[in-house]
This record gives C-alpha cells, sequence and structure tokens, in this order.
C-alpha cells in the first residue's frame, strides 16, 4: 500500500518523523537508532518486524538479542546528569549582587541573587559555607532588593521562605523589621505595627530603635491595601460548550469518515469571536529557556511581579516562577525528570520525546498504568471506571468536606479515615482519565508506519523508561509485576510519541520592538498537547488566528462562518506564502494527509501574486462556490454553476461595498500605527465581515486585513519588551 508521504517525498517524511524524536545535529540517540536499524537489516529482521501487530512490536525488539545487547550496551550506564546545587557559587553570586546593589545596578543584582537562590543548596546540607544556611542569605538579600523595585509583595514571599530556611537567630529583629516595611509598602499599616513592635522587642541597638520608632510613627492607617490590578482575561464568544468546556458554545465537533473528529459552527460567527481557550494537558519547554520562564506554567520570570523565581530542592537546572508551580511540579512529575535533565538535553532528546515522558510522569504509576489498560490494553480496567455525572463528583465532595469536619471533632475513626483517602485517591484518579480520554482518542497513524519508523520509537521509549527505573519512578515490586509494569509504560510512550507527532502545538509569545506591531516576531518557547485544541482541522486559508496567553491556547475568527462550515485551523504551511506544491508536500510529509482545502483546490495565488485593485466577487447564491471579477464592460449575466440570475445594479453595490471596506482596512491600520490594538481589531474586523457578503476569498486586502487581526490578537494576548533578559541558571 502506498501512503501520501510515499508519493510526495519519503526522504523528506521520514527526516520529519526522525525531528519528532531526536535532533539530527547533536546527541546520541539519532546515531543509536541508525545503528539499530542496520543491525535490523542485516538479515532481513526488519521486514518481518513491520507485519508484527503493533501490540508486541516492543516484544519482538526484546527477543532480538542483537539488538537489545546493542541497546543494553548504551543504556546501562545510565546514570543522574544534572545541574546540581553549589553553595560556593551560591555565595559568590550572592556577594555580586550586594555589589551591584550597591552600585544601584537594581536589574543586574536581582538577576545575580536570583542565580543565588537558585543555586543555593538547601538547608544545613552544605555547612562548610555559609553555615549551611545559604539559601536563606540569598532570599534575604533578594528580599532587600525587591522591596528596593517596590515589590513589597515578592519580598515578602522570598522573606517567608528565608525564615522556613532557618535564617541565623541574630538577623530575626531585621527579619521582623523588614517584614513590617513590607506591609507597610504593600499598604497593609495594620500588620506592619505588630511586626514593628516584635522588632523593637528584639533589636538592642539604640540608634536602630530611634528609626524603628519613626518607620513606626509614619504609618498611615487611612490607607487602603494595595491589590495588583488584575487583566481582563479572554472569554469565550457565546458561553462554554457543556460538553466540552474549552470550546464556545457557537462550536461543535462533528465526525466524519475521511475528516475524522473536527470543529465545525453550530451557528453563525463573526470575525473577532473567540472559539478556543485550551489549557494544555501536557507542556514542555525548550530547554534553552529553563533560566527565563517557569517550568511548570512556562511564564516568563521577569513578568512575575508580586513573586520572584524560586528553584528545586535538588537541581539547579530549572526555576519556577511561585512556590505553587514549584509545588504542583516537585509533588508531580519533576523527582522523576529532575536527575536526568542533563542526560535528555545531551542525547539529543526532542521536546517532544520529552512531553511524551512528561504524560507519564505527571498522573504518577498507577494512573499510567490504567491509562495503559484503558486505551492501548485489550483488558478492561478495574475499579477506574470514569464516572461522567457531575452530580455524582458533587455528591462525593460534600460527603468528603463533611467526613473531614467530623474526623476534626472525634466523630470518625482512623479507619473511616483510611477509606476516605482511599476515594480521594480514587477521585483524582477518575479526574485525571477524564482528561486523558480526549487526548488517547486523537490519530496516531500506526497502521501507516513503516519498521524503521516504528522502531526508533522504541528505543525512545526505552531510552525514557530507563531513566524512570533509575529515578524511582517503578514501585520495589516483585520482579515479574515491575517488568510488566515497565513494558506497559514503555508502550504508553511508544503511544504518546506516535500522537504527539500530528497533534501537539508550539507555543509562542510575541516579542516586540519599539513599536507594537513593526518589529514584533513570535517566540516559540515550548511544545504542548491540547486536547480539544487538537481537533480542529488544517486549511491553507485558515478560519481562525491561534496565540497563546502563558501556556493556554487561544483561537479566534479571522473571517464569518455561517453555520455547518468548517472550523479550519493551519499547521503552518499558508497560502499567503507558499504555494501549492510546496504546501502540499509539506502536510503530507509532515502530518501524512493530502490538503483539499479550497485554497488547494482552487490554486491560490499566493498574497505577492495578487492586485489591489482587482476584487472578486461571489455568485448571490450564498449556498453556491462561483466567484467572478466584474467587468464594466461585459458583466456576466447569471452563475454558470447554479444559473442564479446576476444583476448590473448589484455589482455595483457590490464594488462600492468593497471599497468601504478598503476605507475599513486603511483605518484598521492607522489604528495599529498609533498603537491602539483593540480598536484596530474592531475597525478590521467589520470591515472583513462586510466583504464576506459580497466577496470571496482570495483577495489582497482581505487578506492583509487577517494577518492584521493576527498581529492585533497575539500582541493584547502575550506580548513582551525585547530587552536583555539572564538566564537565571548561568553560572
Amino acid at each position: 500500500m502506498s501512503y501520501v508521504y510515499e508519493d510526495k517525498d519519503p526522504a523528506f517524511a521520514e527526516k520529519c518523523g526522525d525531528m519528532m524524536l531526536y535532533s539530527t545535529q547533536v546527541g546520541f540517540l539519532k546515531n543509536l537508532a541508525e545503528e539499530l536499524i542496520a543491525l535490523a537489516n542485516e538479515d532481513n529482521w526488519l521486514e518481518s518486524f513491520e507485519t508484527i501487530n503493533n501490540e508486541k512490536k516492543v516484544e519482538a525488539v526484546m527477543e532480538n538479542k542483537k539488538l537489545m545487547n546493542a541497546i543494553k550496551e548504551v543504556f546501562s550506564p545510565i546514570q543522574p546528569i544534572f545541574r546540581d546545587k553549589d553553595a560556593k557559587i551560591a555565595q559568590e553570586k550572592r556577594k555580586a549582587a550586594a555589589e551591584a546593589l550597591r552600585d544601584g545596578e537594581l536589574e543586574k543584582s536581582l538577576g545575580l541573587a536570583s542565580q543565588s537562590v537558585l543555586r543555593s543548596p538547601m538547608t544545613n546540607v552544605d555547612e562548610s559555607i555559609d553555615g549551611g544556611v545559604s539559601l536563606a542569605l540569598g532570599l534575604w538579600l533578594r528580599s532587600e532588593i525587591l522591596m528596593r523595585g517596590n515589590r513589597y509583595q515578592a519580598a515578602l514571599e522570598d522573606l517567608k521562605m528565608a525564615l522556613k530556611e532557618r535564617i541565623p537567630a541574630r538577623m530575626r529583629g531585621q527579619y521582623y523589621w523588614r517584614l513590617g516595611n513590607c506591609y507597610k509598602g504593600a499598604g497593609e499599616p495594620t500588620r506592619a505595627k505588630v511586626f514593628y513592635e516584635i522588632a523593637n522587642r528584639l533589636i538592642d541597638d539604640k540608634k536602630a530603635k530611634i528609626q524603628l520608632h519613626q518607620d513606626m510613627e509614619s504609618l498611615d492607617f487611612s490607607l487602603e491595601p494595595k491589590h495588583s490590578e488584575n487583566q481582563k482575561g479572554t472569554v469565550l464568544s457565546g458561553g462554554s460548550n457543556y460538553a466540552m468546556p474549552a470550546l464556545s458554545n457557537l462550536i461543535e465537533i462533528t465526525t466524519d469518515q475521511l475528516k475524522g473528529r473536527y470543529a465545525v459552527a453550530s451557528m453563525p460567527i463573526k470575525t473577532g469571536d473567540v472559539l478556543l481557550i485550551d489549557q494544555p494537558y501536557a507542556a514542555c519547554l525548550f530547554h534553552k529557556y529553563y533560566g527565563t520562564h517557569c517550568q511548570h506554567c512556562l511564564r516568563r520570570l521577569e513578568d512575575c511581579v508580586e513573586v520572584a523565581p524560586v528553584g528545586c530542592p535538588k537541581c539547579s537546572g530549572v526555576a519556577f516562577c511561585s512556590v505553587q508551580c514549584k509545588d504542583i511540579a516537585i509533588s508531580t512529575y519533576h523527582p522523576y525528570e529532575c536527575p536526568f535533565m542533563g542526560l535528555f538535553i545531551g542525547s539529543g532528546m526532542s521536546v517532544l520525546s520529552h512531553i511524551a515522558l512528561r504524560m507519564v510522569t505527571q498522573v504518577g504509576l498507577e494512573t499510567s498504568l490504567a491509562i495503559y489498560s484503558k486505551y492501548l490494553s485489550s483488558e478492561e480496567i478495574s475499579n477506574n471506571e470514569v464516572s461522567t455525572n457531575p452530580r455524582k463528583c458533587k455528591t462525593r465532595n460534600r460527603k468528603e468536606r463533611l467526613t473531614r469536619s467530623r474526623m476534626g471533632l472525634g466523630m470518625v475513626s482512623g479507619d473511616d479515615v483510611m477509606k476516605e483517602d482511599k476515594n480521594s485517591f480514587e477521585d483524582k484518579q477518575n479526574e485525571l482519565l477524564k482528561r486523558a480520554d480526549e487526548i488517547y482518542r486523537l490519530c496516531t497513524h500506526s497502521e501507516k508506519r513503516n519498521g524503521d519508523d516504528y522502531l526508533k520509537r522504541i528505543v525512545i521509549a526505552m531510552f525514557l523508561t530507563e531513566c524512570l527505573k533509575k529515578s524511582g519512578f517503578f514501585k520495589r515490586d516483585e520482579n515479574e509485576q515491575q517488568q510488566a509494569n515497565v513494558l506497559s509504560i514503555c508502550k504508553l510512550i511508544i503511544q504518546n510519541l506516535q500522537l504527539l507527532q500530528f497533534n501537539a502545538h508550539e507555543i509562542y509569545e510575541t516579542l516586540r520592538g519599539a513599536h507594537m506591531f513593526t518589529g514584533s516576531k513570535p517566540s516559540y518557547i515550548a511544545v504542548g498537547i491540547y486536547s480539544t485544541g487538537a481537533l480542529f482541522n488544517h486549511e491553507c486559508s485558515p478560519a481562525v488566528a491561534r496565540y497563546f496567553e502563558g501556556s493556554k491556547i487561544i483561537l479566534r475568527a479571522i473571517r464569518p462562518l455561517e453555520a455547518g462550515e468548517m472550523v479550519s485551523e493551519n499547521y503552518g504551511p499558508n497560502v499567503l506564502v507558499r504555494n501549492l506544491a510546496e504546501r502540499q508536500k509539506s502536510l503530507a510529509c509532515r502530518y501524512w494527509f493530502k490538503c483539499d482545502c479550497l485554497a488547494c483546490k482552487e490554486d491560490w495565488p499566493l498574497l505577492k501574486q495578487m492586485n489591489f485593485n482587482d476584487p472578486i466577487l461571489r455568485c448571490p447564491n450564498i449556498l453556491c462556490s462561483w466567484k467572478y471579477r466584474p467587468n464594466p464592460d461585459n458583466p456576466p449575466e447569471k452563475c454558470p454553476k447554479c444559473s442564479v440570475p446576476i444583476e448590473k445594479c448589484l455589482i455595483n453595490v457590490y464594488i462600492e461595498t468593497v471599497e468601504r471596506c478598503l476605507a475599513g482596512y486603511e483605518k484598521g491600520a492607522s489604528l495599529m500605527d498609533e498603537e491602539r490594538a483593540e480598536e484596530a481589531a474592531a475597525a478590521l474586523c467589520a470591515a472583513v465581515d462586510a466583504y464576506h457578503n459580497v466577496g470571496r476569498l482570495p483577495h489582497r486586502e482581505t487578506f492583509l486585513a487577517q494577518e492584521s487581526l493576527r498581529a492585533c490578537f497575539a500582541t493584547a494576548g502575550n506580548t513582551h519588551r525585547v530587552k536583555h533578559n539572564p538566564q537565571l541558571g548561568d553560572k
């Protein structure tokens, strides 16, 4: 059987598949995969391997002694490789930060202090330097720097952490004094007075007491607490879909034998409507951003005003924007990934391979095995059925709260508490399985994979499984049970690698220059998998623009749609800049399908080939797809496709509408020049809607308006000034 990517360019398709797994430039995984392919081809084993059922392919590799000996030779020496803590470096960074602070270089001192915090070992781990309290001292210094920058909430967070890390007793008076100053700066004089009074009892120095009393007398109890301005979040147009809350009520998911599951308009959609707001099921940063963005929520660290970066208790290779993000990561996936962060980078492993691992580590062993049993194994899952009744779930939550209250009053026994904990775990697992349900229904195209491709994915999965084994992910069960669990997790990772190839999204933020739009560009920082976002099919001239707010993916309409029309996304090759042959090759080799969208069927011209003054009008019959260029001397009398009459006066009305739209485009462009994004978007939306009533794409002005809308949406959603931002993890 011949597949679409084989007809186009099989060598390019293979290269695309390899790039989803590992780097073709650095690391040992590429060479290992190629060596194993060569070994498998020596005795034509690979040919028979292709005929084996996918569920048994891993076992077939494990039974091949030649392959397994080569794999074990590489994988058996695997040991944790990561960027460890270093109290000496932390001390040096702290001293450099203090010097920069004395010189008035706040930004530089803050970067150095954050590096000191991230490199500091936990309290009492290395008592030879700073008496084992390097972390507390680093947090203490950074709190002062944050106060100088009027970031009092962030300073308070650092002070609270410094106390937990056992700040020296001799500093306690200064500690409570600084707490008072922070609460004073935050507009909470009552709390400030409490800590000032505590500091007054602990400080003996007379000069310090005089200053402390002056601070107390300067408190203004008429002030209101300062609250940061919360940005108004984006909301779905038409409300949220009950069955799929990430979707707008304007959208529904339908199924087609050829197109699979995809999004269509359930009612008319206007330009600018927000159609999707989806959180990632799993997402991972590109490793070069480990020092500038939060490892968990992907936020740029310098944008987190009310908190300051914190690190992992064991490694110095990653940063988190807050204690909350750190606690989530430490309680789920990071302990199993942390020891091998250096190895992951050095191996050349792709970010998609990392997400395939994260999809396992973030839910834990038990839930991963339940997912495997439910979606990959022929055996049915037991005691883990997903409850879809929201009323039942709410009832259970109420019972849980009541049980906890009764336990606090001594009305329930320890056995009841154990039962409650078991129920709580099952509730959590059921919730995780519900989230996984949409993910593991996404396409993998397993049946189209050749032996080479599948063997490479098995190699990556075995590598990641070996790292999990040495990180303590698998429980110390009986040897036979552990082997079964290892095999199941390996197969689950292979499934993840397959579905990620076709369903992942690159996550970007918009970097702007001196002007909000001119010179702005997307910067790709991470990759994520979105359970609902992955259901939008491709068109070379899409109906929506995609942008991100942190890790959330947002889709907004850039042209109106009628009920029943497909709501299309774009997977990369766009009709504006890439011709038909290039788009078809890219989509066939990267995503394994032949695009038959209208732009491909009619071979629309590129943007640079279009004429500004050559509008394209459509048949008056809205159900007809015919379009024409108006000729005043010889107008068409009727549509050659549907025979609907075309009146000359109607053509004149259409032309007038086009001219009004051109004026609307110009107004939107001028508003963009003035950096008035919301007003520009409103003007452009109105112009695109009006043109849609008389014309059909392609039309240069309409395309330009849509591209301007993309810029407006993306800039409003996630924009950062281009400036120097030191890597917090740099030595």
